[in-house]
């Protein structure tokens, strides 16, 4: 398949109706798919406070890019998801990847307090509550906006510092 080929069948994979039959927005190019790998995690540390159990499962959580997701996914359009991304308006992926890079560092922040207190500690489950309900949900609800093409002006979640805090993610993650 010369260049030309291979080019036209990515435009045929990225027509709306077929993004849109796979659970992709055809207008962000995003899937909400991808929110899972947050919303998981979040059902778990919410349940820490009263199931220290629990906390180990928190704790084998680790960030993914979107495309990481994705490939490892059983999503069934796992490849067209991956496409449909690297398409996507590059404005609207840098500003969904810093939410996301948001999220990875609030969520590596609430994993620091659940390896390294009791979270049935009454205060710490306080402050795990609070990074839950003012901080992970959210970055969840502002990354599920911009995937479903809510007009985003300014990021509630965003901060010019992440980079900083990225640095201490991968630190964390490596």
């Amino acid at each position: 398949m010369g260049r030309a080929d291979h080019e036209a069948a990515i435009a045929d994979r990225l027509r709306p109706d077929v993004l849109a039959a796979a659970n992709i927005n055809p207008v962000t190019r995003l899937a909400t798919d991808y929110l899972n790998h947050f919303n998981n995690v979040v059902m778990l540390l919410e349940l820490v406070p009263d199931m220290p159990d629990m906390a180990e499962e928190v704790l084998a959580w680790a960030p993914a890019s979107y495309e990481d997701y994705f490939r490892a996914s059983h999503f069934r359009e796992r490849d067209l998801a991956v496409a449909a991304y690297r398409a996507a308006d590059p404005a609207i992926r840098d500003e969904f990847d810093a939410v996301v890079t948001h999220l990875d560092c609030t969520m590596a922040e609430a994993m620091q307090l659940v390896e390294q207190h009791d979270p049935s500690d009454p205060a710490i489950a306080h402050r795990i509550r609070d990074i839950l309900d003012g901080r992970l949900k959210p970055g969840i609800a502002a990354a599920s906006g911009i995937v479903n093409g809510a007009p985003v002006l300014h990021s509630p979640v965003h901060d010019p510092s992440e980079s900083e805090a990225q640095a201490a993610v991968d630190e964390l993650f490596p």
